[in-house]
């Protein structure tokens, strides 16, 4: 047992099990970071960057075990070959799960053919060949899965355990080709492997509970709780970037504010939670309505200013495609009125419209403009 210890529990495995930890936290933090940047409705030359860099990254992750194992082994990285072996599976199969994308899966199958000595295809004469292909098929198989069921295997403990003993398992047995160590090496390692694998794992699961409650928090400081609507906080954030951008690049920005005609009455007649409930139904209504319009006419975004006055800024959109998508907003209102209790509620709006202009030195300048417009509108009838 002492022997046991002695060759596999020392300082330098411990270190190394740090930085293994160490660079999942970095690929754990990149994912999400490029998870909040790029979506599938991203257009495919930013996904297909995207899926580069996490890619890059593994192949980064693995150099970098490469060097440590080298520098701490004098020059000779198989020394402790099988805590390299231990930390490279175990890097490479959270990949597939974290980073999740076909890259990555397809990048993690050509593994078995580009380390060394696997470029010496001469090694599988006899029964290795079959022995070599049957372990890459179920190799193969393991890596699909757990590319498809990202999601089932995060949550389910047994799905996620016996993924990685058949990964680990295949990995060591496709090793042992190359080596041919005693087959109890492979049992010793594999118990390795999955301690290694639990301390990755609850590494893990802690870095995606703070991403869901930074997550959270973005959502309470970010997004109305009424509406469901970007909050005024917001507005001032993309109002800021958006004229920032403007400077550079004299990107087409156009601003509607409006608000709902006699909400006062909403409340007054049927009681604050109607009008809660007013309020709720024409946000959700003028977001669908920038959903369907926001190829065709820029993009636009909704904002709860305050009270019953909203803003939507649309970037690369003039004020007359503004006025349109305006008018779409109010015709969707009419068309699909409010019901409460079985009565029917008719709610309509007022809008201003400006776009903005070279003259213009801050966004308050902006705002103070389409205000304007929005009173001159009610002032004329509505």
């Amino acid at each position: 047992m002492a022997n046991f210890v002695k060759n596999y529990l020392t300082s330098t495995d411990l270190v190394v099990i740090l930085i293994t930890v160490g660079l999942i936290t970095v690929i754990t933090l990149v994912a999400y970071t490029l998870e909040k940047k790029v979506s599938k409705a991203s257009p495919f030359f930013i996904r297909l960057g995207e899926h580069i860099i996490e890619s890059a990254l593994l192949v980064v992750s693995i150099l970098v075990l490469r060097q440590v194992f080298t520098t701490i082994n004098n020059g000779h990285f198989m020394t402790d070959a099988w805590l390299y072996a231990n930390a490279q599976i175990a890097v490479s199969f959270f990949g597939i799960l974290i980073l999740n994308n076909r890259l990555v899966e397809l990048l993690t199958l050509a593994f078995p053919f580009l380390y060394n000595p696997a470029f010496n295809v001469t090694r599988f004469s006899g029964p290795y060949l079959t022995y070599f292909f049957a372990l890459y098929i179920v190799l193969l198989i393991t890596v699909d899965y757990a590319y498809s069921h990202k999601d089932e295997m995060l949550i389910s403990n047994y799905k996620y355990t016996i993924a990685q003993t058949v990964y680990a398992l295949c990995w060591w047995s496709i090793l042992w080709i190359d080596y041919h160590f005693n087959p109890y090496k492979i049992i010793i390692s594999m118990i390795f492997f999955e301690v290694f694998m639990l301390i990755i794992r609850i590494t893990e699961k802690r870095l995606r509970l703070s991403f869901a409650d930074f997550k959270d928090l973005e959502i309470k400081a970010n997004y109305d709780a009424l509406t469901g609507v970007r909050n005024r906080s917001s507005l001032n954030t993309t109002s800021k970037e958006l004229f920032e951008e403007h400077a550079h690049t004299d990107a087409t920005i156009a601003v509607a504010m409006f608000d709902i005609d006699h909400f006062k009455k909403f409340n007054d007649t049927y009681g604050h939670e109607i009008g809660d409930e007013v309020l709720r139904h024409v946000a959700h209504l003028a977001e669908r309505e920038l959903m369907t319009t926001c190829n065709e006419k820029g993009a636009g975004q909704l904002f709860r200013y305050g009270g019953e006055e909203f803003i939507i800024i649309f970037k690369g959109a003039t004020a007359q495609e503004a006025a349109e998508v305006v008018y779409d907003i109010r015709k969707t209102l009419k068309d699909i009125p409010l019901f409460i209790n079985g009565a029917k509620l008719n709610v309509t709006l007022c809008f201003g419209i400006t776009s903005l202009k070279e003259s213009d030195k801050t966004t308050k300048e902006i705002f103070e403009r389409v205000d304007k417009y929005l009173y001159q509108s009610k002032n004329n009838g509505r």
